[in-house]
């Protein structure tokens, strides 16, 4: 089978196929996450790092609003970067 991609992902999904191979499974990321790790991670600087504001992250997890894709590809980019990662 052949793997998922940005191009056959909606046509592998609309029928039916699995397409859990194109995300990655193993990175579990949310504002209740972020806010578990306030206390050793610096998570301005990981905004800042991510392109992120700085309030609007803080303003996210205070109220254990969801990130956006775009905003949880960005900070799991930075601890990435940083040889750090978040798993369940």
């Amino acid at each position: 089978m052949n793997k998922t991609n940005r191009e056959n992902l909606e046509e592998r999904f609309d029928a039916g196929e699995s397409v859990l191979d194109y995300f990655e499974t193993d990175v579990i990321l949310t504002a209740d996450r972020l806010a578990d790790l306030a206390s050793i991670l610096n998570l301005s600087a990981v905004a800042r790092e991510a392109g992120i504001k700085v309030q609007t992250l803080q303003s996210k997890i205070r109220r254990r609003t969801p990130l956006t894709g775009e905003e949880t590809r960005r900070i799991v980019r930075v601890l990435k970067r940083h040889r750090l990662e978040t798993v369940a």
